[in-house]
């Protein structure tokens, strides 16, 4: 069961919410995006979007020290090129933007043609193309590399940076550095694009519901730690007193209570670890609508002021 009047107006029905619970938000007319009425046109906009279905991401993202914009698509298509500029020249005046976008091939394909556009007409526009999932393809074992939770670390980051004045040629190349020392990995309790039995749990699903590489009975919260940290120490290579940031994230319908429990068991076998935690946050930045699930994002701290970034205060809706 979900809490809707049916698919036919859940978007409209959602956008129409959002205007209500969020005054801070403005909607972009003709589109599905929301940009942030108190947005100062000093400092290069970041924008951020995809498929709508992810919620709180990404227009939860937007507010003073993160996103300027966010805009959407139909539920789990990414929104038009046409669509994308509209909120950018909406937002302003200043002819530079920086897009943060997660790596599915329509997603790219719609941001770049907005990009090419844009730069065709004199912007000046920065990207990154977020690539944080590290699960594999149960049939190759190829690294999937789809863009996930840990895009919200770039919203949070790149927004400090952006707050600060940073320039569209700065924030690229922050972006840049961060783009190999995020991963993430997710698992689904269930889902509502395949089949598991009682108790069963679903790794590497993907968060427009695509198959895992592989199901098992689930244990506890802490076995579940255990196998989602190996994966990723097996691709970081952890070393002991490594600083990381970590993002435990609610994939849908998980308490919070759930949440916490398995932030405290993921914490204590990193410490086991000789890993230093630099930042730790547990809670819903990026769903799956039809999943219940969670993942686990880990940052590698190279920076210390990606740190300071991550703790600076904002004023954005869902973080």
């Amino acid at each position: 069961m979900k809490l809707t009047n049916g698919k036919e107006t859940m978007l409209d029905d959602l956008q129409e919410g959002i205007k209500r619970a969020y005054p801070t938000l403005k909607h972009v007319a003709g589109t599905r995006g929301f940009i942030n009425r108190n947005f100062k046109d000093e400092i290069v906009p970041l924008i951020s979007g995809g498929g709508s279905g992810h919620d709180p991401a990404h227009w939860g993202f937007v507010g003073d020290g993160m996103l300027a914009g966010a805009v959407s698509g139909e539920l789990f298509v990414p929104p038009t090129a046409k669509e994308i500029i509209e909120v950018t020249q909406k937002l302003t005046s200043k002819k530079r933007v920086f897009y943060i976008v997660k790596n599915f091939e329509r997603d790219v394909d719609e941001f770049c043609k907005a990009r090419l556009f844009l730069e065709n007409a004199g912007w000046k526009v920065g990207m990154a193309i977020v690539k944080d999932d590290i699960s594999v393809d149960a049939a190759s074992f190829e690294k999937r590399r789809r863009g996930v939770a840990g895009t919200v670390f770039f919203h949070k980051i790149l927004g400090a940076y952006a707050k600060n004045g940073a320039s569209v040629e700065e924030l690229q190349q922050v972006a840049d550095e961060l783009l190999e020392n995020v991963k993430t990995i997710g698992v689904a309790f269930s889902g509502d694009n395949f089949l598991l039995k009682e108790n069963e749990i679903y790794y590497g699903i993907g968060i427009h519901g695509e198959e895992g590489y592989r199901k098992e009975r689930f244990e506890s919260s802490e076995m579940l730690a255990r196998e989602l940290i190996s994966k990723l120490k097996l691709s970081f290579g952890f070393k002991s007193q490594d600083m990381y940031a970590v993002l435990v994230n609610s994939l849908g319908e998980v308490t919070k209570m759930e949440q916490l429990i398995f932030n405290n068991d993921v914490c204590e076998l990193l410490e086991a670890e000789e890993i230093s935690i630099g930042f730790d946050k547990a809670g819903t930045f990026l769903t799956s609508f039809g999943i219940k699930g969670i993942s686990l994002t880990l940052l590698k701290i190279e920076d210390e002021n990606w740190l300071k970034a991550l703790k600076t205060k904002v004023d954005a809706p869902e973080w």
